[in-house]
């Protein structure tokens, strides 16, 4: 298979190729968010205190914020759009306790698992993203053996939300074989 992973999604995606690389062919990782090293001090919080943040977690003014944070210059009716579409999961009954259960789980650490990964690898990333780091974005392809970089202009954390096109042909492409 191709596995993409999107933000957090991609150590996901390094976690699963590291376990199981007969079932990669190649990997596509978009603004990856891969070397955070679990949740740290937040899997030592009492469960009413993490059951605490993860409700804060679903309020629409920090919703907002991190929608401005995601996403590259976009309207205020847009954002209030994008901002109900993001929080639809928080709805779900149960994503709290999914949430509380993966921050006292200690989350995801992948960082010695990247070295694992020989398939060749795509990373997109925003120009413009302002969550995860140019340097983090460089750091994983320097480290990735067989990884290209692409950048696409005038988006932010998610390219393939707000330039779906471009990300498409660049995912479509790196599939066929096409050098990119």
């Amino acid at each position: 298979m191709i596995l993409v992973g999107p933000s957090l999604g991609s150590s996901v995606a390094i976690d699963f190729t590291a376990n199981y690389p007969e079932a990669v062919e190649k990997l596509v990782l978009i603004n990856p968010s891969v070397y955070a090293e679990g949740t740290g001090n937040l899997a030592k919080l009492p469960k009413v205190i993490a059951y605490a943040g993860v409700s804060l977690l679903k309020a629409f003014p920090l919703r907002f914020y991190a929608n401005i944070l995601a996403f590259n210059n976009i309207s205020l009716s847009r954002g209030l759009d994008w901002t109900n579409v993001g929080r639809l999961h928080c709805h779900m009954p149960w994503w709290e306790d999914a949430t509380v259960n993966f921050m006292v789980s200690g989350g995801y650490n992948v960082i010695s698992q990247i070295n694992q990964v020989k398939q060749k690898t795509l990373i997109i990333c925003g120009e413009d993203d302002k969550i995860v780091s140019k340097k983090l974005t460089l750091r994983l392809y320097c480290e990735l053996l067989n990884a290209t970089l692409r950048v696409v202009p005038d988006s932010g954390h998610l390219p393939h939300v707000e330039k779906p096109k471009c990300v498409a042909k660049l995912i479509a492409d790196f599939a066929r074989g096409h050098v990119i």
